[in-house]
């Protein structure tokens, strides 16, 4: 069971500055978060009984990079839409 839901969907979107994001694009990033929320990418284990190796916190540590970087690339390509509408 994914512990993500609309609220925090809109909310992270918000956050990272895509609140007026297509409903479309709201959707995939849903989409995108509860497969990476289903991974554990996006939760932090504080569990001292959970062993994690040095390559795996690099690792880790790598995709949620990847996964701001992608915030960004969302970010861009709402405004090239946006232009390009308001051109026709």
């Amino acid at each position: 069971m994914t512990i993500l839901n609309n609220d925090k969907i809109h909310r992270l979107l918000n956050e990272r500055g895509l609140g007026n994001v297509s409903p479309e694009t709201a959707e995939a990033v849903e989409s995108i978060l509860g497969e990476l929320d289903r991974k554990n990418v996006l939760r932090t284990n504080n569990s001292k009984n959970y062993f994690i190796d040095r390559s795996t916190l690099e690792t880790t540590s790598f995709l949620r990079a990847l996964v701001e970087q992608n915030w960004l690339i969302i970010a861009q390509n709402e405004k090239i839409i946006k232009a390009l509408n308001a051109s026709k």
